[in-house]
């Protein structure tokens, strides 16, 4: 029999070359949905996989990721995407009352000579209305410093990593928003459940100490510079 995808000839169910399974079915919409809803809630390596391991044994399944068990684990770059458009999605229905003065209302008319008030309500605006879109900046912020100081990992494990944790973290908070509705960017309980991630994946090594202070430190760092980039974009559009 040839190989499909890579023209070897083998016997048996799956290419030894590719793993090209030797038989495929004609896409219906029936296939289609189904390989999505498999996608969705396979056991063995779906994302109900991931969500399940990541929340009973987060740092043995992670590691293990990292060090080489990645057959039956759901990509995690995939998975923090999939969890942002699930937040978002949710986030549609919910309005917050904290922020409720930025929808219903616009410039102060007393105050629209005032560049600072025109500039920080701005800021407002623009961290109530679009932050949350690049609430996934975290993977690539918490890792600069884990990076850094965490040396047993190289920075590409790192992003891999925050992957994993940024991404459960989101589902899990969006999970929760009927019971505790607050935006991303401002919700306690996203970061209490990225520090408990963090600390799993990272508790073997040798100095506990270190660990937790890297990763208080990488928590300030990143929300810190989730507000870096609006301030200075908005503050450059200002001066023109």
């Amino acid at each position: 029999m040839e190989c499909l995808n890579c023209k070897t000839i083998f016997e048996g169910n799956f290419c030894p070359n590719c793993g090209q399974k030797s038989q495929t079915k004609r896409f219906t919409f029936g296939k289609i949905i189904n390989d999505a809803f498999k996608t969705i809630t396979n056991t063995d390596k779906g994302l109900f996989s991931n969500f399940k391991n990541l929340t009973l044994h987060p740092g043995k399944y992670i590691n293990g990721y990292i060090e080489g068990k990645r057959i039956n684990v759901f990509n995690p770059f995939s998975y923090a995407l999939i969890a942002i458009g699930l937040y978002l999605f949710m986030d549609h229905y919910y309005d917050y009352s904290l922020f409720e003065s930025f929808k219903s209302s616009g410039y102060n008319k007393e105050r629209t000579s005032n560049s600072n008030y025109n500039f920080w309500y701005q800021v407002g605006y623009f961290t109530y209305k679009y932050i949350k879109y690049f609430f996934l900046l975290n993977i690539f912020y918490l890792s600069i410093l884990s990076a850094l100081i965490l040396k047993k990992r190289n920075f590409v494990e790192h992003i891999v990593i925050n992957s994993f944790i940024v991404g459960h973290a989101i589902i899990i908070s969006t999970l929760l928003i009927p019971i505790y509705s607050a935006p991303i960017i401002f919700n306690p309980l996203t970061y209490l459940i990225i520090c408990a991630l963090m600390y799993q994946v990272y508790k073997k090594y040798d100095y506990k100490l270190v660990v937790v202070i890297t990763i208080l430190l990488s928590i300030l760092s990143s929300t810190i510079l989730q507000f870096i980039a609006p301030l200075i974009g908005l503050y450059l559009k200002s001066l023109v």
